[in-house]
C-alpha cells in the first residue's frame, strides 16, 4: 500500500504554521536612530526580545548612538531608549493569525476528506 502524498492544502498549512511560529516566537532587531547613512552592513541595530516577552512586559532596550552623521571614534554619543513593545504586539498578532490559519486549513481539509460530503457526486 502506497502512502498518500500530502495535498496542497496540507503544504500551505505547514508553511503557515512554520511562518507563524517563527514570527511569533523569534527575537528580532530594530534599526537605531542616528549613525551612518543607510546600508544593510552599516545600519546600527538593537536586539529586541521575543514577541512573547515583548507583549507581556515592557521591552525597551537602551543603546548608545552617535549624534552626528558619519561618526568617527570619539564623536559624542547619547543613550536612546528604543521601544520594541509595539512591534512585538504586531509580530505576535500576525504570527497568531498565521497559526490560526494553519489550524483552519487542517480542520477544513479533514472535514472535506471524510463524511457524507466527500461522497457527493459533484466532487
Amino acid at each position: 500500500m502506497t502512502p498518500n502524498r500530502p495535498s496542497r492544502r496540507q503544504w500551505w498549512a505547514v508553511a503557515a504554521l512554520l511562518a507563524g511560529l517563527w514570527i511569533a516566537l523569534a527575537p528580532f532587531s530594530r534599526p537605531l536612530p542616528g549613525g551612518e547613512a543607510f546600508s544593510f552592513e552599516a545600519t546600527p541595530e538593537i536586539d529586541c526580545r521575543t514577541p512573547m516577552v515583548g507583549i507581556l512586559g515592557d521591552d525597551r532596550p537602551v543603546a548608545e548612538v552617535y549624534t552626528v552623521p558619519l561618526p568617527a571614534d570619539g564623536d559624542p554619543v547619547e543613550e536612546r531608549l528604543v521601544d520594541c513593545t509595539g512591534r512585538a504586539r504586531f509580530r505576535f498578532a500576525l504570527g497568531s493569525l498565521l497559526l490560526a490559519t494553519s489550524i483552519a486549513l487542517v480542520v477544513t481539509g479533514r472535514r472535506s476528506d471524510s463524511g457524507p460530503v466527500a461522497d457527493h457526486p459533484t466532487r
